[in-house]
């Protein structure tokens, strides 16, 4: 062979065989084991390569990336693209990426994330947990296997107690558990707005009502009666007091109730007697005296002189309470004092005798007499006199003016 080439044809192939032989030691990759550690494996997958890519290493495993996957090296995580060092005994560590389903109040999502923890993964995602925020799962919780949490994201709240009022941030559903959170307790008789088992009112704020009730006794005078009662040793218009009239006593337990320390309402619950009154007996005389007065202006037989409040006045268009139209002389009396004078005179000093004929709703309960004068002469009178009921005594008359 070597004859047929020549010495030159034969000394170019030596040199090129002896090429191949250096590029083949030098140049060619050479083949090395390595381990790749999946994820809470009990053991390694021990492989061949020559290819410095991570990604490639797990294609030898076995293992098809995902995205989410991570890929750790020396405890670093690293690209799929990353050049390892061509060295025997290399080790990585793939971590599958797990789904996790995330329930918030405006609905779901799904992620995938390799993160060793939930807390993690959702760092990951850029959520971020505030104070207030509740999550159902702890965030420490190891991510091996689909992962379904739910989040309730805080919201800001005004808690009003009284008349104070601050803010807490809650991911609380009921008016209860924001006030559990908040670290306000109901109680005894305090309530809320809205009530305990009611949701979060849409404008946040929820106003505590302090409750306190109590019971207390109030007095009240309970006034006595008056008897009267005739003596017939007692000349007409005197009287004697027998028995002096006394009060009693009722007494109210009362509930009052009190909301942020003001009264509200106040209930009656139980009423009582404690002191019952004592009446007050007057003796008044029905022994009747006729006398003769000696008043310059009512020089006539009476059978009492008494101090009465005496007023005057004029034509109304009315006949009065006898039927007939009023005329100087006529006087008006209360409807008790009607009954029993109606058609007796009276001698009123300054107007002269008067005639009972009217009635007089306003002097009803009083020494009241109203005298009339006609309009053309009216002259307006307001005063206290001693007047004269004048003989004959009104039959039935028992000795009392009402």
């Amino acid at each position: 062979m070597l004859k047929k080439f020549g010495r030159p044809a034969a000394a170019v192939l030596l040199a090129v065989g002896i090429l191949l032989i250096l590029y083949a030691w030098f140049v060619t990759p050479k083949a090395y084991s390595a381990q790749v550690w999946v994820k809470n494996a009990a053991e390694p997958v021990t492989i061949q390569v020559s290819d410095p890519i991570a990604a490639n290493w797990l294609g030898k495993a076995g293992i098809r990336l995902f995205p989410g996957d991570s890929i750790l090296y020396s405890g670093l995580k690293i690209d799929a693209s990353f050049r390892l060092a061509a060295r025997q005994g290399q080790k990585l560590v793939y971590q599958p990426a797990y789904p996790i389903t995330l329930i918030g109040a405006t609905g779901q999502r799904v992620f995938y994330s390799s993160a060793p923890t939930l807390g993690e993964a959702l760092w990951e995602q850029g959520i971020a947990l505030t104070g207030g925020d509740r999550i159902s799962l702890p965030l420490n919780s190891p991510l091996n296997a689909p992962v379904q949490v739910e989040l309730l994201s805080a919201t800001p709240l005004s808690v009003q107690v009284g008349d104070k009022q601050f803010s807490i941030s809650s991911s609380a559903q009921t008016v209860g558990e924001a006030l559990a959170e908040a670290g306000v307790a109901l109680q005894n008789l305090d309530t809320s707005v809205p009530a305990e088992d009611q949701p979060i009112p849409a404008d946040g704020l929820i106003r505590v009502v302090r409750v306190r009730e109590e019971t207390i006794l109030e007095e009240s005078a309970i006034a006595y009666a008056e008897e009267r009662v005739a003596d017939a040793d007692l000349n007409v218009g005197t009287e004697e007091v027998r028995q002096t009239g006394e009060n009693g006593v009722r007494v109210s337990s009362v509930r009052v109730r009190y909301e942020n320390g003001q009264e509200v309402s106040r209930a009656v619950e139980q009423e009582w007697i404690s002191r019952q009154p004592v009446n007050q007996i007057t003796a008044y005389g029905s022994n009747v005296v006729v006398q003769r007065s000696a008043d310059s202006e009512c020089y006539v037989d009476y059978w009492l002189a008494k101090e009465v409040y005496v007023t005057s006045y004029h034509d109304t268009g009315q006949t009065t309470a006898s039927g007939v139209w009023p005329t100087y002389g006529m006087v008006a009396v209360s409807p008790e004092w009607y009954k029993i004078l109606k058609g007796s005179s009276i001698c009123v000093p300054g107007y002269g005798v008067a005639t009972v004929t009217d009635v007089c709703p306003g002097c009803s309960g009083k020494a009241w007499l109203d005298v009339f004068i006609p309009t053309a002469d009216y002259v307006s009178w307001s005063r206290n006199l001693t007047v004269y009921f004048m003989t004959p005594v009104p039959s039935g008359f028992t000795g009392d003016l009402p």
